[in-house]
């Protein structure tokens, strides 16, 4: 009798397991099929130095066949930009993660290059609130084109004041999260959200957008030492995580980055359901299989190395 149950349940366990499963691999094709219509692209898969091959952090995720979001504007990413057939009047809003040059430096070069495109919409771009040395993102706007104070190119002032020569306006907001999600609907289709996160002394963001059931979070330079990824990132259909030193990096590149175990934790936590691994630098560019090894410790989802110009569905 007691076989004969152990049988059974056996049985039964085995077979609700099975449909457990097979409602889970339903569920995530249909939010495959219906993610279709979203698709995230790496303009730039590299970091700050110069003899990588790799343009400097930059992302776009496309909407509905059309580029509706930039995500950092790393130095590279202008060329990549137009490599990839997006039409800089689709964008509907720049994001920055934080200032340092190889996310930021490419700015003046998208929007003077802005001018020539025939663009009438006035550009939304959002970032990090001062902190340390760094500027708040209007005031490192403001620093970029503002004729009426000394800043680095004065004749790109029509950019950000109204003059009879302005096409559009750049419109810049700094954004103060204090360790909770903050939102913005964009328009019906596009919603943009952000968290603080921890890289070294630099005010930081990490960034998630949504379109509809369908979602990619940035982690941007960070430590991972402010458990705030996870909150932003929960059921990301991607999160873009930046891998730009390995395992047994020193105490200095610790306080700015993540390492790859820490990488695989954050995934695991945000459940995300697929990983993307960017901004390489030398000393993670021909690791890339011992780096999946150790993320794989932690998180079981799917992996994929960034390079320049990649589109990856959701």
């Amino acid at each position: 009798m007691n076989r004969l149950c152990h049988i059974i349940f056996i049985y039964l366990f085995t077979n609700l397991f099975s449909i457990a499963q097979a409602e889970t691999n339903t569920a995530n094709q249909n939010n495959s099929t219906r993610c279709q219509n979203i698709q995230l692209q790496i303009l730039g898969s590299g970091g700050p130095e110069i003899y990588d091959g790799l343009a400097s952090s930059s992302y776009l995720v496309w909407i509905n066949n059309k580029a509706r979001v930039l995500i950092d504007a790393g130095g590279g990413s202008t060329l990549n930009f137009e490599k990839s057939g997006a039409d800089f009047n689709d964008l509907q809003v720049i994001l920055l993660s934080h200032l340092h040059v190889d996310h930021s430096a490419a700015i003046p070069v998208y929007i003077k290059g802005g001018f020539f495109t025939g663009r009438q919409q006035n550009l939304p771009l959002f970032g990090p609130e001062a902190g340390g040395s760094f500027p708040s993102t209007k005031s490192f706007v403001k620093a970029l084109f503002d004729n009426s104070q000394v800043s680095v190119y004065p004749y790109l002032n029509d950019f950000i004041n109204q003059q009879r020569s302005t096409h559009f306006l750049l419109k810049p907001q700094s954004v103060t999260s204090n360790n909770k999600v903050w939102s913005k609907q964009i328009n019906t289709q596009l919603k943009i959200s952000a968290i603080n996160v921890t890289h070294g002394a630099i005010p930081a963001l990490a960034w998630r957008v949504d379109s509809g059931e369908c979602s990619v979070t940035f982690s941007g330079d960070m430590n991972g030492t402010s458990g705030n990824l996870p909150k932003l990132a929960k059921n990301s259909n991607i999160l873009v995580a930046h891998n730009a030193i390995p395992e047994q990096a020193g105490d200095i590149p610790k306080y700015l980055h993540m390492t790859p175990s820490i990488i695989g934790k954050l995934a695991k936590q945000s459940q995300a359901k697929k990983l993307v691994l960017s901004h390489f630098m030398y000393k993670t560019m021909n690791i890339k299989d011992a780096t999946k090894k150790l993320i794989r410790k932690n998180y079981q989802g799917e992996i994929v190395n960034a390079k320049d110009l990649l589109k990856v569905t959701l």
